[in-house]
């Protein structure tokens, strides 16, 4: 039995903390050197470093040009929907980690579920025990899915990891048709950016420095169902993969019924349907998955982002038993796709847990009620100024603006849309955090938490309202002066 209280053997040497956080042998008698470098942090002082410091060592030793939008915050508190700065000022969160924090950043109820695992000491790893929280996520995640026809669940830590094992699956399932030799996806999709992902997604930007890619891959328009058909006809394609909204893509939302016919489409063609649900999925868009909308069951969702509450890394996907059987019943093939922190025990407890909280607080109806509220708001405030604000759009809360270019003349001072210097002020100004989308500049996106408390969300859009006007007369006063 371990003895977890058990002294060090006489062999072990003790170690012992210098107050600026390095390790120091203490049992050296003749001054040679220690094992282990000087300066290094440990977590108590890492916890009290300076915001001087913090900003100089992670420009030394991570992403540099990470301030290079112009609003990077050293945020030291959230709850909720709000984020305190190192020097104490609030700021609101519309963006939900790009809606990761779906239950509100450091939900409580999510972290009592964790604290619970630590002090029950759980066996933390090892994909291949039998645990009860592995047991109830995948029952909860078979019952949720699409008519409860998606009944086996892999995990994984990340979206662009459940994507990577999608492929995977994927591939193995059609290895026995050798006509099926290509992936299809749709043009301005995101899928992740690691190397199989990136070309799951139809953005060069982002594939630029990665070619070749792994795999033979089309892309079709999205939204456009006539185009999938001519590809899918071809009958080549392994699986069609698609966003049931556009996140990164600028919140692009497909016409109606787009999403039943590409089920209709490739269930003629012998093509796998995969959706991605890692933005949209987890209660996002007022249904639990965005593709209930349409009442369609798919073979496979990838998800990933809100599954956790924001607090461990935590995402995979589920399939239905047809597609696993094809890809993983049998011993050849059933372990050829595992991760370290598969099944890990407390991204499981995260997803039970957060999952019990949007259903003990009902938060789909919430959502469309509060996306209700944005749409009012946002709309009203497009007729205010409709040489700005080109389009709203989404579904519950994910809410996107697409912006017009800002006129010519004076781009070389503002920038080429209006959305990126708004959102700049609304974290400058107004404390309010919004993104821009990664492959649609001109595109802002609201995913703040469902929890969000109404006046909370009142705030936010008020300063949105605020910075759209103000920057309007701005940019007309800079127009006047230079045409004089």
């Amino acid at each position: 039995m371990i003895d977890s209280t058990s002294t060090a053997t006489a062999t072990s040497k003790t170690v012992e903390l210098n107050t600026n956080g390095s390790k120091t042998d203490a049992s050296s008698e003749n001054g040679t050197a220690s094992n282990y470098p000087e300066g290094l942090w440990c977590f108590d002082e890492a916890m009290k470093m300076d915001p001087e410091t913090t900003v100089k060592l992670q420009l030394d030793h991570l992403n540099k040009l990470r301030t290079v939008h112009g609003h990077a915050r050293n945020f030291v508190k959230a709850d909720n929907s709000r984020f305190v700065d190192e020097k104490g000022t609030e700021h609101l969160d519309l963006i939900g980690g790009v809606g990761v924090v779906t239950v509100g950043n450091n939900n409580q109820y999510v972290w009592d579920c964790l604290q619970k695992c630590f002090d029950a000491k759980l066996y933390m790893m090892g994909a291949i025990s039998y645990r009860n929280l592995a047991a109830a996520f995948g029952r909860n995640m078979a019952l949720l899915s699409p008519g409860q026809k998606l009944t086996r669940t892999w995990t994984a830590t990340g979206g662009a990891e459940a994507n990577e094992g999608v492929i995977k699956l994927i591939r193995l399932a059609t290895r026995y048709k050798p006509n099926k030799k290509k992936f299809l996806s749709t043009l301005n999709s995101f899928h992740g950016k690691t190397t199989g992902a990136v070309f799951l997604g139809g953005k060069e930007k982002w594939q630029k420095y990665q070619s070749p890619a792994p795999f033979d891959v089309d892309y079709v328009p999205y939204g456009d169902a006539e185009a999938l058909q001519v590809a899918l006809s071809s009958g080549m394609y392994r699986s069609f993969i698609v966003e049931p909204i556009q996140g990164e893509g600028g919140v692009i939302v497909p016409p109606p019924g787009y999403l039943a016919k590409a089920r209709e489409l490739c269930t003629k063609y012998d093509t796998y349907l995969v959706l991605d649900e890692i933005q949209t999925g987890c209660g996002r868009t007022g249904k639990f998955w965005a593709c209930e909308y349409e009442n369609i069951i798919p073979d496979c969702i990838a998800f990933a982002k809100g599954f956790s509450g924001g607090l461990i890394p935590f995402a995979g996907y589920i399939a239905t038993e047809e597609l696993w059987n094809a890809a993983y019943n049998s011993l050849e093939t059933a372990f050829l796709h595992t991760a370290t922190y598969q099944e890990n025990t407390l991204g499981l407890a995260a997803g039970v847990a957060t999952i019990d909280y949007i259903v003990q607080n009902d938060l789909l109806s919430r959502c469309r009620k509060l996306g209700g509220i944005m749409f009012d708001r946002l709309n009203k405030l497009q007729t205010k100024f409709p040489h700005v604000m080109k389009d709203v759009r989404g579904r519950g809360m994910i809410v996107g603006i697409e912006f017009y270019p800002i006129p010519e003349s004076v781009q070389e001072e503002f920038g080429e849309y209006y959305a990126t210097p708004i959102v700049n002020d609304l974290a400058d100004t107004y404390h309010v955090q919004v993104y821009c989308s990664l492959n649609n500049p001109s595109v802002f996106r609201f995913l703040p938490p469902l929890t969000i408390p109404e006046a909370d969300l009142d705030e936010g859009l008020s300063a949105v309202e605020s910075a759209v006007a103000k920057f309007d007369a701005k940019v007309k006063e800079a127009v006047a002066a230079k045409s004089t």
